[in-house]
């Protein structure tokens, strides 16, 4: 799986979780806080579902990245 390249709004790194597969959005979805989802307005258009870079880049290392070296382990 990629990273996706985020948008900046504001001088804040951000990424909509439209941008993502909806397996990996509600994997997301379900491991932030409510509270986490922004709704930020971005080159006009009012985007609902929009998380920090930083948040996401994190959920991607610990969740993925060390899912797929233990997903490799098992596959022996």
């Amino acid at each position: 799986m990629n990273r996706i390249i985020p948008f900046q709004v504001e001088g804040k790194k951000m990424i909509q979780l439209g941008q993502l597969t909806i397996d990996q959005a509600n994997d997301l979805r379900s491991w932030l806080p409510k509270s986490s989802l922004e709704r930020v307005k971005y080159q006009g258009l009012e985007l609902n579902d929009c998380v920090s870079f930083e948040t996401y880049d994190y959920w991607f290392r610990t969740n993925h990245i060390l899912t797929r070296s233990y997903e490799t382990i098992l596959d022996f």
